[in-house]
């Protein structure tokens, strides 16, 4: 596992992950894994119920949120925010972590934070959120 991410005290993003990562988060006290990323992008990606077994197995709380930016929801935001309610360790991943701090983005958002200074903070976290302006443009609170 690899290129974790930080972007508030309890939420972590990072790219795909596997089953031996889920051990691996269990030991660096992750509480809560959240899966953006749909089944079967990619042939090398273990499936949503793989991942679900193994966390919950550990003790982990799983949330599925799978995501596609082309059909990204109100309800998708309300998913992640939700599960965020309560505050735990949690990492959320998908592909790049590009829809995971999408996600974060929105829900920070939605609480009466700017958009341009989320925006800024996860560009300077390294995701480059251009290219989902247009699917987040109708959810974005000015």
């Amino acid at each position: 596992m690899n290129n974790v991410i930080q972007l508030d005290s309890l939420y972590y993003v990072a790219p795909q992950i596997l089953l031996e990562d889920i051990e691996v988060l269990k030991n660096l006290g992750f509480e809560r894994v959240i899966n953006n990323r749909p089944d079967f992008e990619s042939e090398d990606q273990p499936t949503d119920n793989a991942l679900r077994a193994k966390a919950e197995a550990l003790g982990l709380e799983y949330v599925s949120n799978p995501i596609d930016l082309s059909k990204l929801s109100k309800e998708h935001v309300e998913v992640q925010s939700d599960a965020l309610g309560v505050s735990k360790k949690t990492l959320a991943f998908c592909r790049t972590g590009t829809r995971s701090s999408v996600l974060w983005l929105l829900s920070e958002n939605a609480k009466g934070k700017s958009s341009d200074e989320l925006s800024a903070y996860v560009a300077g976290k390294g995701f480059d959120l251009s290219r989902c302006a247009a699917a987040m443009a109708p959810l974005l609170n000015k």
